[in-house]
C-alpha cells in the first residue's frame, strides 16, 4: 500500500490567481484526476490566503484594526463558502449537494468544537475566534494576508471509508465551491450599544482569496486488493447525507411542511435568523438566533410540536418551553438545548460544545438600539462566538438507529413563538439521511 500526496490547482484558475465574489467569481472548481487508488477522505484541506477590503477603490482599501469590519467568529473562514457540490468526473453525476453550508457549519461547529478548539487550532487553520473583538483585530483588520488550511465537514468527507476512484467506479472527482457575497459573509460591527452599525463607510466592502489548493491523499492499494477493486463490474458505497432547506414564517404560530422525498431519516436541526438579516452588511448572516420582533427584543418559542404524516412524532405529545409560564427566566429551555446538540452529537457523550451559560441564554438582543425597559446586549457581542440556538429532532433512538421514512409521508413542525410584530424569519432546515452511491458500467446513481 502506497499513499501519495496531491496539491491541486482550481481547474478554473483566475489569472491574476485571485477569487473574489465582487470582482464576479461565484465558485472555485477542482478536479481530483481518476486513478488506480482511492481517496482518503479525512486528508482532504482547502488552503489559501484571504484578505479584507472595506471599499472598492482601485485599489482597494485594507481593512484596519480600528475598522468596524468584521466576520462571523464561531465559524471563521467557512462563512465565505455558501454551498459544495460533488459529482462523478466520469459521469458527472451530482453525488452531494449542500447548500447553504456556511449556515449548517454554524450549528455544526458550535456543537462539535468547543472553546478551546475555537481558539487554538481552528483558529489558526480556519481562522476562528470566540471573541468578536479578536476576530475584527487579528482576522478581518489584519492588512495583511490570513492564510487558512481546513478541513469540508461534509457528507461524502464524513463517510468514515476511502473513496473509489479507478474508471469502473466513480472516475475521479469534481469539487465545486460556491463562494458567498460579500454582504452575507461580512459584517460592521456596532460601535457601542447605543448606536447602530454604520455602513456607509464599507458599502463595498468585500474578501479576496488568493493561492487556493485542494490538498489531499490517495492510495494505491496493495496488488491483490487493487486488482479487485479494477475488476468490480458494480459496487455501493453508503454514507450520511445533509440535506438542506430553507422556508420562511411570519407568524406567531408558525407552520412549517415538507415533503423530503428521503428514506432514511437520522435526525434534522433547525437554525433561524430574521430574514432582513440576511444579505445586511449592517447584521451577522450566520448568526443562530430565535425569533425576533421587529424592534430586535426576543419572540421565544413557547411550545414545539414535531409531525410525520399530519400525527405527532416522535414525541407523541407538544413540548411546552419554560418561557410559556415563566415568561421573564434568563435561561433557554433545556430539553430544547438537549434535542438541539442531540440532532448533531449524542448529547450524553459531547465533549465539545460552544453553547453554555455565556452563549445559551436569553440575556441578548436582536437590535442595538432598544426602547423600552428591555435590558440585555446586542447579539453581535455574545461572546463564546455568538448566540447558540437551535431546534433539534433526532430519529435514530427511536427505531434503534435505522431512521425513519419520510419518503411517502410529510414532515411538519409548528412553532408557538412570542412574535407580536411583521417580521419574517427565515429557517434553515438540515436534515441528515442515508444514502447510497451506485455505480456499474451503465453509471453512477445516486439512492436516496
Amino acid at each position: 500500500m502506497t499513499s501519495r500526496y496531491l496539491e491541486l490547482t482550481p481547474s478554473n484558475k483566475t489569472t491574476d490567481d485571485t477569487y473574489a465574489f465582487k470582482s464576479g467569481v461565484a465558485q472555485i472548481n477542482w478536479t481530483i484526476p481518476e486513478g488506480n487508488f482511492v481517496l482518503d477522505p479525512h486528508s482532504v484541506r482547502i488552503s489559501g490566503d484571504v484578505r479584507f477590503y472595506k471599499d472598492s477603490a482601485t485599489p482597494p482599501t485594507p481593512a484596519l484594526v480600528g475598522d468596524a469590519l468584521s466576520m462571523n467568529s464561531r465559524i471563521g473562514v467557512y462563512a465565505l463558502f455558501n454551498s459544495l457540490v460533488w459529482r462523478s468526473s466520469k459521469h458527472q453525476t451530482t453525488i452531494s449537494h449542500e447548500r447553504n453550508w456556511n449556515r449548517w457549519m454554524s450549528s455544526y461547529m458550535g456543537i462539535s468544537a468547543g472553546k478551546e478548539s475555537n481558539a487554538t487550532h481552528f483558529g489558526e487553520s480556519a481562522l476562528t475566534f470566540p471573541n468578536y473583538e479578536t476576530q475584527k483585530r487579528s482576522v478581518v483588520g489584519k492588512d495583511t494576508l490570513n492564510s487558512f488550511c481546513v478541513h469540508l465537514p461534509c457528507s461524502l468527507l464524513n463517510a468514515g471509508r476511502s473513496i473509489p476512484l479507478t474508471s469502473n467506479t466513480l472516475g475521479g472527482l469534481d469539487l465545486s465551491i460556491f463562494l458567498e457575497s460579500d454582504a452575507q459573509a461580512l459584517q460592521v460591527l456596532p460601535a457601542d450599544f447605543t448606536h447602530d452599525p454604520q455602513i456607509a463607510n464599507f458599502t463595498g466592502a468585500h474578501y479576496e482569496l488568493s493561492n487556493i489548493k485542494l490538498l489531499c491523499s490517495v492510495i494505491t492499494p496493495p496488488p491483490d486488493q487493487l486488482s479487485q477493486l479494477i475488476g468490480q463490474k458494480s459496487g455501493a458505497m453508503v454514507y450520511q447525507s445533509i440535506h438542506s432547506y430553507y422556508d420562511t414564517a411570519n407568524s406567531n404560530n408558525m407552520q412549517v411542511s415538507m415533503n423530503f422525498g428521503l428514506s432514511k431519516v437520522k435526525s434534522l436541526f433547525i437554525n433561524m435568523i430574521p430574514s432582513d438579516k440576511l444579505n445586511n452588511l449592517g447584521a451577522d448572516g450566520m448568526a443562530t438566533l430565535c425569533p425576533l420582533n421587529l424592534d430586535g427584543t426576543q419572540a421565544p418559542i413557547k411550545k414545539i410540536v414535531t409531525l410525520r404524516g399530519g400525527t405527532l412524532y416522535p414525541r407523541l405529545f407538544p413540548r411546552d418551553a419554560n418561557v410559556k409560564e415563566t415568561t421573564n427566566t434568563i435561561s433557554n429551555d433545556p430539553v430544547i438545548f438537549r434535542d438541539y446538540v442531540n440532532a448533531v452529537s449524542d448529547f450524553n457523550r459531547n465533549r465539545n460544545l460552544l453553547g453554555s451559560t455565556v452563549n445559551a441564554n436569553r440575556g441578548w438582543l436582536g437590535k442595538v438600539a432598544v426602547s423600552g425597559d428591555n435590558e440585555g446586549i446586542p447579539y453581535q457581542f455574545v461572546n463564546d462566538a455568538g448566540v447558540f440556538y437551535g431546534i433539534g429532532v433526532n430519529y435514530e433512538n427511536y427505531l434503534g438507529g435505522s431512521g425513519i421514512n419520510l419518503n411517502n409521508e410529510a414532515w411538519g413542525m409548528s412553532i408557538e413563538t412570542g412574535l407580536t410584530s411583521s417580521n419574517a424569519q427565515s429557517l434553515f432546515i438540515f436534515v441528515n439521511a442515508e444514502s447510497t452511491i451506485l455505480w456499474s458500467p451503465e453509471g453512477v446513481q445516486l439512492v436516496q
